[in-house]
């Protein structure tokens, strides 16, 4: 052992090849072996220790991030306010079970979550990776001032937060107590609940004394409306005064203050009673006078006076006839005539106007007019009426009917229309009657193309109708608008003009369209009667057997 550890020490220090023996060269390359591995495992522990000094940097580097920056927080949609501040909150007026959508964004190179807080309703989730960027809340939307908060954290820990302002208000303002006045003859006087005043006009004011909104957004303005027969809600300004309009009766003023998100609050009433106006015309009831009318006519009118009540006696009907429907006054030359009124306990005034003979009335004008009094003298005399009497003729279309519904163009093959007119009344004068077609496509500049004109001959209309068998075809495919018309030249006066014309669609096939087209699968009626002379003699048969 001591000769081999001489060899191996000479040969490492020296340099100089000693011969060795055979084991002890083994062991000299074992060694080297265990060197170069050694060697190499020092490097790849080297490596390692490297890389892990690396990772703890970059982790240190990271570490060190700024905080996230928040680049929007906000509300959408609200009704008043951006939410920025306390001085512009964002107000919203929604329901309680209504949505509200928080929206945000941030710069960050590794944020981990985001989160809302304080917000009306439930608090929702965090939002996470993949982030919506947005929070939408439904439903427990009480009513109040809240600062919904967001947090942004990334996965240092590092946060940054932003606050924004809003409010939910939906109840009304409470309005202040009015003050009533007018001008009695130049003295403004005070009115007092239930006092009976004379004037067109009264003056309001002190509704934005004690107002409150109860922590809501603010009174705006104030409305009022007048009953019974006001015109819905009117605005007044936010000062609380205004001069409104009054018309005769026992009137009752509503009151109410209106917030800035158009909250209505609760209204309050202020009744008092005003009789300066003319007794009040609610319209005519006339019927139709045609020159076929034979018998008297009826007519009325309905009124009211809401305080002293209709003086009946001294309220009349006139009529007067007019050759061109204007002016306020008959134009035959007759003048007015007086017509003997009787009413009922609605206020309902009816006179019957007789001896006329209507059929040498046509077209000419009724012209009625009503004077109405009052119990208090107050007196309204109606504008003149105008009345047409119509023709009393009216024909129209009662059958209009295709016997197909589509041809092949260029066969030969026609349509077939049946139509008959029919007239309300028997008349001698003769009329036209037109058949025409348009492409169903067509626009606005496509006129209608007339096939036939038809002219029903004097007397025809005496047995009150006319039959019309029309045939026609089509000089292309698609499809087309088929229109009939009755008097088509306007020779007859009618009481209806709008029920002159007629429509059917029909459709034509260009040469391979038609191919799969049958005629028609109806059997004929002979077909029929074998097919079930067959059929019964099958069932006798059975049954014998």
């Amino acid at each position: 052992m001591h000769q081999l550890n001489a060899s191996i020490e000479a040969v490492v220090c020296s340099g100089v090849f000693v011969p060795m023996s055979k084991c002890a060269r083994m062991l000299v390359l074992f060694l080297g072996m265990f060197l170069v591995i050694n060697s190499q495992i020092n490097f790849i522990s080297s490596q390692e220790f490297f890389d892990l000094d690396d990772k703890n940097n970059q982790k240190m580097s990271t570490s060190s991030r700024s905080t996230p920056v928040i680049t929007d927080f906000s509300i959408s949609s609200p009704q008043l306010g951006d939410g920025i501040s306390p001085s512009t909150r964002a107000w919203f007026s929604v329901d309680e079970t209504e949505s509200l959508l928080f929206e945000w964004s941030a710069t960050d190179d590794n944020i981990d979550f985001a989160s809302l807080s304080n917000a009306p309703g439930d608090t929702p989730s965090p939002d996470v990776s993949p982030f919506n960027y947005e929070w939408e809340i439904t439903g427990g939307l009480d009513e109040g001032i809240f600062n919904p908060i967001l947090t942004v954290q990334d996965l240092d820990s590092n946060v940054a937060t932003s606050t924004l302002y809003i409010g939910v208000d939906r109840t009304g303002p409470t309005v202040g107590s009015p003050s009533l006045s007018y001008d009695n003859d130049g003295v403004f006087t005070t009115i007092s609940s239930n006092d009976w005043i004379s004037t067109n006009e009264i003056n309001v004011s002190n509704l934005n004394v004690g107002v409150t909104d109860n922590g809501g957004v603010g009174a705006d303005s104030y409305e009022y409306q007048i009953l019974p027969n006001g015109n819905g809600w009117q605005s007044i300004s936010s000062s609380g005064s205004s001069t409104i309009s009054v018309s005769s009766g026992e009137l009752t003023l509503q009151f109410r203050a209106v917030d800035l998100l158009g909250n209505k609050g609760l209204s309050v009433n202020f009744s008092f009673n005003v009789d300066n106006l003319n007794p009040n015309f609610h319209g005519w009831e006339i019927p139709e006078i045609t020159t076929s009318t034979v018998q008297n006519i009826e007519i009325s009118f309905m009124t009211s006076d809401v305080d002293s009540g209709i003086d009946s006696t001294n309220t009349i009907i006139e009529y007067g006839f007019d050759l061109d429907g204007s002016g306020d006054s008959p134009d035959d030359g007759n003048g007015w005539t007086t017509l003997a009124t009787t009413t009922d306990e609605s206020d309902k005034f009816s006179a019957i106007i007789s001896g006329i003979i209507w059929e040498l009335k046509e077209n000419q004008y009724v012209i009625l007019r009503a004077t109405i009094t009052d119990n208090a003298g107050n007196q309204k005399v109606t504008d003149p009426m105008f009345v047409t009497i119509l023709p009393g003729i009216d024909i129209s279309w009662d059958l209009t009917q295709l016997d197909r519904l589509i041809i092949r163009t260029g066969s030969g093959q026609v349509f077939t229309l049946s139509s008959t007119i029919i007239s309300n009344e028997p008349f001698m004068d003769p009329f036209d009657a037109t058949l025409q077609i348009a492409p169903a496509d067509r626009d606005s500049t496509v006129e209608w193309t007339t096939i036939s004109t038809e002219t029903i001959p004097l007397g025809s209309m005496t047995d009150l109708e006319h039959g019309i068998d029309w045939t026609f075809s089509l000089t292309s495919g698609g499809q087309w608008d088929v229109r009939v018309l009755v008097d088509s030249g306007d020779q007859i006066d009618e009481r209806d003009e709008g029920n002159n014309d007629r429509y059917l669609i029909v459709s034509g096939a260009d040469g391979d369209q038609v191919v799969g087209i049958v005629s028609g699968f109806t059997p004929s009626l002979f077909s029929l009667m074998i097919v079930g002379l067959l059929i019964s003699g099958i069932i006798n048969r059975k049954h014998k057997n």
